[in-house]
Order: C-alpha cells, then sequence, then structure tokens
C-alpha cells in the first residue's frame, strides 16, 4: 500500500456566522463541531485547547517555560493595570524617553481606537495617562483603522533637534505591515504624520505557493523601527523585515500537497496532528484577516518552533520549500536619516537570528551608546509564548558589524513570561536602565495585558549584566 494511502488525514468546514465561526472537524470515525464566538486569539486559544482535547494534536500554549530553577531576577513591576479606560491591553513594546519634564511611555496598542497610549512619570514610580499619539478619528489617511482591521504596534519617541519625532508600525489599507513617522512639537503632541509610510510593505516572490489565488504575491511587513542618535548628531532608522508571519500558511498548503513530510519534520504525534489540522484548514485561513490568519496557525508555528533545527533542516533541501525557509529569517535592517526624517543612503542588514534560543524571529531593536560601544538589545522568539526573551548584541559602528552574546539576556521566570522588545534609558541616578514588557504567568497573546518592568545595567566595553 502506499504510504500516503496510510496518513490519517483531517477533513475540516468552516462557515461564518456574523462575528463567530463555526467548525467541524472529522479525523477517522471522529466528527466534532465547535464555535468560535470572536476571531479574537483568546478564543481561537480555547479552541485549540479543545481540538487537542478530542483529537490529540498539539495545545497551543504548551511549550517548555525555559526558566532556571528557582532563581528571580530583579526586575521591578512599575505599571501593572490599565492606566486608561480606553487602553485595551496594557504596554507591550515600551519606549521610555527622558526629558527635562521627567519620563515619557508609548505603546503598542493593537488594533485599539485610540493609538499609542502615551504616559508620564517624575519618578518611575507613578505614572499618570496623558493621552494618545492618534486619539479614535484622528490616525493617518494611509493607515487601516479600527477594532479588528487597524494593528498599530510598537511606537518610540525622540528628540531630534528642537522637535519629536515617533515612529511606529500600521497596517497599510493593502494589509502589509509598514513604519510611519510623526513629528510634534511636545513628547504629548499634536502628532502630525508625514502622510506617508516612511518604509512600506514589499512584494514576496511567491513563485512555489500557488495555495491562495487571492494572492498572487504576499506582502511582506517592516516593523519594530528605533531611531539612534549618535554622539555626533548622526540619526539611523533600524527596523525588522517581518517575514515570521508569512511563512506558516505556506508551509500547511506545502504539507496538505506533500502529507508525507509531515512525518519528516516532526518527531511527537501531538504535533504531526497538529500540522496535519494546519493543512487542513489553510484554504480557510486565506480567507481571513491577517492577524485570524496568524492564530489559526498558531499551533504549527509553535511544532515548528519545537523542532526547529530539524526542520529548517529538512525544508533547506525542498527546492519547493525555497521561499519558506528564507522567510524564516528575519534580519533587521538599518539605515541613516537625515534631518528631514528623509532615508539617504542604503540599508544595510546588521543582524539575523542565527541562535537557536531566537527560534524564528528576531525584532524590536534599540541601540544604546555606553562604554564608547554600540549595543543592540532585541527580542527573539514568539512574542506571546513563554519562549520570547531578550538578547543582546555589540558593535564599534552603529551600522555594525554585530557580535551577540550567547543565549537571552532575560527569559522567562515563574512570576513574569516572555519578557521582550526593550528600551534603555537613565534611570533617576544617571545610570542606564532596561524597560521592557511581560505577561502574567499563564497568559500571552495579542490583546493580551503586558505589564511595564526595569532592571538596571551594567556595560562594560565587553558584556553587559543586569546590574
Amino acid at each position: 500500500m502506499d504510504k500516503t494511502d496510510t496518513i490519517e488525514t483531517f477533513e475540516v468546514e468552516a462557515e461564518a456566522d456574523g462575528i463567530a465561526t463555526r467548525f467541524t472537524v472529522r479525523l477517522g470515525d471522529v466528527e466534532k463541531t465547535y464555535r468560535i464566538p470572536t476571531g479574537q486569539h483568546n478564543h481561537y486559544a480555547v479552541f485549540f485547547s479543545e481540538l487537542a482535547r478530542d483529537f490529540g494534536t498539539r495545545a497551543h500554549h504548551h511549550r517548555p517555560i525555559p526558566i532556571d530553577g528557582d532563581i528571580e531576577p530583579d526586575w521591578r513591576p512599575l505599571i501593572l493595570e490599565n492606566l486608561s479606560p480606553r487602553t485595551t491591553a496594557g504596554y507591550g513594546d515600551p519606549a521610555v524617553l527622558k526629558t527635562d519634564e521627567g519620563y515619557y511611555l508609548v505603546a503598542t496598542s493593537n488594533d485599539a481606537v485610540d493609538a499609542f497610549p502615551i504616559l508620564h512619570s517624575h519618578d518611575l514610580e507613578t505614572w499618570t495617562h496623558v493621552g494618545f499619539v492618534f486619539p479614535e478619528g484622528e490616525a493617518p489617511e494611509w493607515t487601516a483603522h479600527g477594532r479588528t482591521v487597524g494593528d498599530y504596534w510598537a511606537p518610540e519617541m525622540a528628540k531630534c533637534g528642537d522637535e519629536y519625532w515617533l515612529v511606529y508600525t500600521a497596517r497599510q489599507r493593502s494589509n502589509a505591515l509598514a513604519i510611519g513617522l510623526a513629528k510634534a512639537p511636545h513628547p504629548t503632541g499634536p502628532w502630525t504624520d508625514i502622510g506617508h509610510p516612511l518604509v512600506s510593505g514589499y512584494a514576496i516572490n511567491t513563485t512555489n505557493y500557488p495555495d491562495d489565488p487571492t494572492q498572487p504575491m504576499l506582502s511582506g511587513g517592516v516593523i519594530d523601527s528605533h531611531i539612534f542618535i549618535d554622539a555626533n548628531g548622526e540619526r539611523y532608522l533600524f527596523w525588522k523585515r517581518d517575514t515570521n508571519g508569512v511563512w506558516p500558511r505556506p508551509l500547511a498548503g506545502l504539507l496538505r500537497r506533500r502529507p508525507e513530510l509531515v512525518d519528516r519534520l516532526f518527531e511527537h504525534d501531538a504535533e504531526r496532528r497538529a500540522a496535519r489540522f494546519a493543512a487542513a484548514v489553510q484554504p480557510w485561513a486565506n480567507t481571513r484577516r491577517p492577524m485570524e490568519r496568524f492564530f489559526l496557525m498558531q499551533p504549527l508555528i509553535e511544532a515548528v518552533l519545537d523542532n526547529w533545527e530539524r526542520v529548517r533542516t529538512i525544508l533547506a533541501d525542498i527546492p519547493e520549500a525555497d521561499f519558506i525557509h528564507d522567510a524564516m529569517s528575519t534580519p533587521i535592517h538599518a539605515q541613516r536619516l537625515d534631518e528631514n526624517g528623509e532615508l539617504i543612503g542604503s540599508d544595510t542588514i546588521v543582524l539575523t537570528n542565527d541562535q537557536e534560543w531566537e527560534g524564528h524571529l528576531i525584532e524590536g531593536p534599540w541601540v544604546t551608546l555606553q562604554e564608547g560601544r554600540y549595543w543592540m538589545f532585541y527580542a527573539g522568539n514568539d512574542f506571546g509564548t513563554p519562549a520570547y526573551g531578550i538578547g543582546v548584541a555589540v558593535a564599534d559602528h552603529p551600522l555594525g558589524p554585530y557580535v551577540k552574546q550567547d543565549g537571552p539576556l532575560l527569559k522567562s521566570v515563574k512570576t513574569w513570561w516572555a519578557p521582550g522588545h526593550a528600551s534603555v534609558a537613565p534611570g533617576l541616578d544617571g545610570k542606564p536602565q532596561l524597560f521592557f514588557h511581560a505577561f502574567f504567568p499563564g497568559t500571552g497573546g495579542y490583546n493580551a495585558f503586558r505589564a511595564l518592568l526595569t532592571t538596571k545595567l551594567a556595560f562594560t566595553r565587553d558584556r553587559v549584566t543586569l546590574g
């Protein structure tokens, strides 16, 4: 008997019911029906838990937590709840700027109708919500906005000459993620966008991806922008190529066409069943909004990360998977900015994901000049799981070459999961501090609350430690 005749295959029927989705799932003689009340991440997490119970698939978020014993680090929580009723998911991707008036914080708002909360503190203890960069109705025209439509991520404020610049990620109306730039006379605004993306999304060659006829070309996103101003006044923009959100559906399509690859790529039965479900549901996922596509592929993504080196090695030898293999690399780019905020010169790749702990991505770059050298903090792995952490690399020039310290500088602990996307600012004593977000234990994912935490840093010429 041909091997493909013995491979268990899921059958999936999906039907939209308003904002809800009804799935009928069959495997062999077992058939179950599920209703997902909304397209939000938490409801998909429940669905995948029920699917694991009924069909033995890999459950969402069931990854080993990378914790070293019972050691608890010296991380100080700063904000543990939403400080405005119009802020819905806490303070992810926090960017802290010290000014003569104290400290200002801007943070991710996801699909909230008010984009990018702005907070102020005199002492790093008490924080006050002072507004939004783009309140409801004032989003830039080039961006997609509204609940379940827009995505506003990773804003960052910098003092540039006599004004303040804010770079940020937003979803274009084409659904591609792009980087915007707004300017203001004060950290609280009013903020005026330049009227177009500073760095746009781009088309990806999908010659070997025939699975979605509605998208002859996929859009590659760019996210997580950072402005670094050197001691001589030169300005640099850093950003990430966001292809980690692009490869999961093409991989699921490949597995649907070639189901025999599942056993080669994945070691355990639960992972294999999760991959086969992703293959079966992929045509439906192609019809959904961008974030919902990601939610549908999440168990496949986590199964890949559990078998990272094995998957990458096998895909590298499959010509049909060239695009997928390439998209599993998410380089950090950098380029000069002139005094008006225009990109000048050519962009340079300064870092990429090449350590095992980083998995399929690095993101959230932040560069600081300490001890005469350039230190880049960055996040790695899947933001919504305990595998997420913060790494660091050092260079003698803003454009590199950067050399990474081995392993993550910060990783999950029992009291805080998925520390990530850091910024650096002087503390009250003038010494550098790291500001970052983390989830409460047992939580994680899109629109889940992220707290603001801080820890002190100590630099030598060759190394940074938590001090």
